[in-house]
């Protein structure tokens, strides 16, 4: 199942100036022409308007390799994307299914006070390379990915290698704090679906509010007081048996009732739970018992995609049928100036 977060013409080289560092305009973050030794490549942008960047750095034939991303905070945290990004080292035929050398460990950043990025580097166990690697971090309303491989350095030096990469990134002054971030870990117990969720009755009201307030979430700037970062804090996450094909179910505090299905490792997801819409609805009509109704919400870097209600909450299984189906109901963008939400009548 594939979450298409842009029109494939936004996915096109950057504007690069040869020997010149490149800024990214929204995060403020200057990453330079030469990081850690090694030259810039090229520069990718799979989104529009540098919602979802990327930047490759090599030292000769690929003996070494460099990897920089840029993407969109909408959703999840860096537990969650950094435990994306294991399963595509893990599972990645060029690796061999590498053994972790250094685990999973929580570093303080450059330019942050807190330890809020989490490290994690391999042996592979077939091919060319000797150790391989990932770091994510998050920087104000953006998360931060570095990748590394290298034939020649052990997983020690690599992780150095990484550090020294980071260190060399001009990051912006004013980094909001964020809260320390926790290795994933399998939740205590995961999700059952005894019962196959259905189609929950057509309720044009519930879908129209479910689609403001998507909007308003979005677009809201959050003020981070020490209350909220107290209750980012408090937040731990976990995850569900693997799906397959980076596929995985993320819950905060194995909550019961709500999900975060991860698609890939670079921001996109879908959100699983009892339908917002609804609830605003039910407080207006108290003389009405409340339906039980779920709501299916594509996350992508510029806009959110509400597909039809479920009378229950539904199944990975479910879910992916009918985002594959593209049984969207409202489409609401969440960045840029457009703000008119995109409603499929026949949904309604």
């Amino acid at each position: 199942m594939a979450i298409a977060s842009s029109p494939a013409a936004a996915q096109q080289p950057l504007p690069l100036k040869d020997g010149k560092s490149w800024k990214h305009k929204h995060s403020g973050i200057v990453v330079p022409a030469t990081l850690g030794g090694a030259a810039r490549e090229r520069g990718m942008a799979y989104a529009a308007d540098d919602l979802d960047v990327g930047l490759s750095y090599v030292v000769g034939d690929a003996v070494e390799s460099l990897s920089f991303y840029v993407f969109r905070k909408t959703n999840g945290a860096v537990p969650v994307w950094f435990g994306q990004a294991q399963w595509g080292i893990e599972n990645r035929d060029t690796f061999g299914r590498p053994a972790i050398a250094i685990a999973p460990e929580a570093f303080i950043p450059p330019g942050q006070t807190t330890a809020a990025g989490l490290k994690a580097v391999y042996e592979p166990k077939s091919g060319a390379y000797r150790s391989t690697g990932v770091a994510m971090l998050a920087v104000g309303d953006w998360y931060v990915k570095l990748r590394a491989s290298s034939q020649t350095r052990s997983p020690a030096d690599l992780s150095q290698w990484m550090d020294t990469a980071l260190a060399q990134i001009q990051w912006p002054r004013k980094i909001p704090v964020a809260p320390e971030a926790v290795p994933i870990g399998d939740c205590p117990a995961p999700l059952s679906f005894p019962v196959a969720a259905k189609d929950a009755p057509k309720n044009g009201g519930a879908d129209m509010m479910s689609g403001f307030l998507n909007m308003a979430a979005a677009r809201s700037k959050t003020k981070r007081t020490p209350a909220t970062a107290a209750a980012l804090a408090a937040v731990r996450w976990c995850r569900d048996p693997d799906l397959g094909g980076n596929t995985r179910i993320y819950r905060q505090n194995a909550d019961g009732e709500n999900y975060l299905l991860a698609v890939g490792d670079n921001g996109n997801g879908i959100w699983v739970g009892p339908d917002p819409g609804a609830k605003v609805i039910a407080m207006t009509e108290r003389d009405k018992p409340a339906e039980p109704r779920f709501s299916i919400t594509a996350v992508t870097a510029t806009q959110n995609i509400v597909f039809a209600a479920q009378d229950r909450l539904p199944s990975p299984q479910r879910v992916m049928e009918i985002v594959a189906a593209n049984r969207r109901v409202t489409t609401v963008p969440t960045w840029g100036k457009n703000k008119t939400i995109s409603i499929n009548s026949d949904a309604l």
